[in-house]
């Protein structure tokens, strides 16, 4: 049996940022990291990779990432953990014992129990392997159907488009892009679909995919419309892999492995973080969802931390994201009007429309706010963004830091800002003190 003082099981952004931590560390450390993709997939990226105009090579995350730093890397699938003895077994039958493991298993596409749903012409996105199929497909398609209507979902829908597909995008909620996006900012979203060819579907269900003879596909919704397709996409989400740590005996639930503010498990020596890992809310202190990149990377510093014997906790997640559509950017951070008052939050917003430079200047765009804040102690609980260029994720990152830092209305109303002609609204103008006033004056 081989001894290690880390095993890492995962190769995703939690798996690689424990491997470079504990690398340039003070302290050293022997690793293995255990995956069992032989090229894992920058996942974001994948939507972007369909067209086929870069090579796939610049959508793999090279493992390089892993043996560079200090790591052995074994791609092999883990069968069995056992946390008293403190030994892992993969399938090909090695067997490491352990100081410290950390589950970075991530998560798998959730795919429906529909009639039909092992169809070949029906796939997942998330994979190199995914990615590989979608290139060869769409390129001889001329019919796509995208089932869920998420970031993904509406990315992979306007990439097919681009690629000259008739595009349908079916998704069984009331809206598009519901789980991050505010309302008011939905339906100019839906317009720009609309405007550029892409046909919604919302609050239908898919019951069935039906083979035809010439190997295209019949997509069966609930109100018995029928969707010819050559080619469909899952993207309705995905599941954490939880498997392996409850058949150890490893407390988890449905929305992950159970960690602490430490990311132990309730296993001794034994850590989790990234998609697999259960997070709790910043805000609410809640269990919530936030399969993010970003997400991994934060819960795997506080690992590696934790490994090192440094005393540092996770204080939960603020899932700030961004995506891009025809040339119209979105994000938010925190919590939506609706996310707030599910949790019991009673809310007060603001809202503004500014200019995103000088009014004389050539090319000026709109940037679309909404802020939430809690009534009660007037403090920022989330931020939403809707304009037209490619910049919301540095106005995302901003509500972020602010929310971490417990601003209120009166901190954005008095904050201090940058402007110029080119790259910003005119002085008397911003997006956030404008919001927070708006907010104020419903107090």
């Amino acid at each position: 049996m081989e001894e290690r003082d880390v095993i890492i099981i995962g190769g995703g952004p939690a798996g690689r940022t424990i491997v470079h931590m504990l690398h340039h560390s003070d302290q050293k450390f022997s690793m293995t990291l255990i995956k069992d993709e032989k090229l894992n997939a920058n996942r974001c990226a994948v939507p972007y990779g369909i067209s086929g105009e870069k090579p796939i090579e610049a959508f793999q995350v090279s493992n390089a990432l892993i043996t560079d730093f200090g790591a052995e890397l074994i791609v092999d699938r883990v069968t069995a953990i056992d946390p008293v003895a403190h030994r892992v077994r993969t399938g090909q039958g090695v067997e490491f014992s352990y100081r410290h493991l950390v589950l970075a298993t991530g998560a798998r596409p959730v795919i429906p129990p529909i009639s039909g749903v092992e169809n070949q012409a029906v796939t997942a996105v998330r994979s190199i392997e995914d990615l590989a199929w979608l290139r060869q497909r769409a390129a001889r398609s001329r019919r796509a159907v995208v089932i869920g209507g998420g970031y993904i979902g509406v990315e992979v829908a306007v990439v097919l488009h681009q690629m000259g597909l008739d595009v349908t995008t079916v998704e069984m909620m009331p809206q598009i892009l519901m789980a991050t996006t505010e309302p008011e900012f939905i339906t100019k979203v839906r317009e720009t679909l609309d405007r550029n060819g892409i046909h919604l579907l919302v609050n239908q269900k898919v019951v069935a995919f039906e083979e035809k003879s010439d190997h295209s596909v019949e997509v069966k919704l609930e109100s018995g419309q029928v969707l010819p397709a050559d080619l469909v996409v899952l993207a309705v989400g995905v599941a954490p892999n939880t498997e392996l740590a409850a058949s150890a005996g490893i407390r988890t639930s449905r929305l992950g492995i159970w960690v602490d503010e430490t990311m132990r498990t309730s296993a001794e020596d034994v850590f989790a973080c990234g998609d697999c890992a259960e997070k709790k809310s910043f805000i609410t202190g809640a269990p919530t969802r936030g399969e993010f990149g970003t997400n991994a990377v934060f819960m795997a510093k506080t690992a590696a931390h934790t490994i090192l014997g440094r005393a540092k906790r996770f204080p939960g997640v603020i899932n700030a994201n961004a995506t891009a559509i025809y040339g119209l950017s979105l994000g938010s951070a925190g919590l939506t009007e609706k996310m707030a008052g599910d949790a019991g939050i009673e809310t007060v917003t603001g809202i503004s429309t500014v200019m995103d430079k000088y009014p004389m200047m050539d090319h000026v765009g709109t940037i679309d706010t909404k802020l939430v804040f809690n009534r009660k102690d007037r403090k920022l609980v989330g931020g939403s963004f809707l304009r037209a260029d490619n910049c919301t994720a540095q106005n995302v990152d901003f509500i972020s830091f602010a929310i971490q830092m417990g601003a209120t209305i009166e901190d954005l109303m008095d904050y201090q800002y940058a402007t110029h002609p080119e790259l910003a609204a005119k002085p008397s103008d911003n997006i956030y003190t404008f919001a927070a006033k708006d907010a104020l004056g419903k107090l």
